[in-house]
């Protein structure tokens, strides 16, 4: 489908328009339709490389509010037993049926997992909810994609050397104070609105010397 013969015409005809300035004679036209479809190649290869674990992600769909209604009356026990065999040792099975049954059933609870967590936060409603709690934040915090590892450790690397070449005092201080003040910021971090609020207040600094906050034109 990607590859139709109409799709690359379409593609090198945009592609010329899109630079107008330049000429194309059949050779360069020709070298263009080659690179599409050596582009396109290589969008169907990542493709297949980067989403052929989705299989094993469908019990993301356990807290998908907008099929809440419909798992409680039929539960949803397959993707409750992907998890499972997922995370075999990280859940209570038992506690978290109960408690998706209890969410499910619920009609004031059929938010998003984001806001169904600062809901139990700020109503310190997240011990009673445990499992459920801990199956939203595992959601939340799954890759969005996968780097090859060769690339993740390049880039880590550099980001050790940034922070290596351009330690100073004053920071070398705040790494002190957050070392030794760890157990209150761990309890701080645990209400989800305290590291927006750091976020938001590092962005409204007026000596970053680049802008963070986004303003409509």
């Amino acid at each position: 489908m990607m590859k139709n013969k109409k799709l690359v015409d379409y593609f090198c005809k945009e592609s010329n328009m899109m630079n107008n300035i330049l000429i194309y004679d059949i050779h360069k036209k020709n070298f263009l339709r080659k690179l599409t479809y050596e582009i396109l190649d290589s969008f169907i290869e990542q493709i297949d490389i980067r989403f052929n674990d989705f299989s094993y992600l469908e019990f993301v769909e356990l807290t998908n509010e907008n099929l809440y209604k419909h798992y409680s009356k039929t539960f949803p026990e397959v993707k409750l037993s992907q998890l499972l065999n997922q995370y075999p040792s990280y859940f209570d099975e038992h506690r978290l049926r109960n408690e998706l049954q209890v969410v499910y059933s619920d009609t004031e609870k059929r938010i998003s997992s984001r806001k169904m967590l600062d809901y139990f936060f700020k109503n310190d409603l997240h011990e009673i909810y445990s499992q459920y709690t801990k199956l939203c934040q595992l959601i939340l915090s799954l890759p969005i994609t996968r780097a090859p590892s060769n690339q993740s450790l390049t880039t880590l690397k550099r980001v050790k050397s940034f922070l290596r070449n351009t330690m100073e005092n004053e920071r070398l201080s705040l790494l002190s104070s957050i070392a030794i003040e760890k157990q209150l910021l761990g309890s701080m971090v645990r209400d989800p609105m305290f590291v927006e609020d750091v976020i938001n207040e590092y962005a409204e600094e007026e000596d970053l010397g680049f802008a963070l906050i986004y303003k409509d034109i």
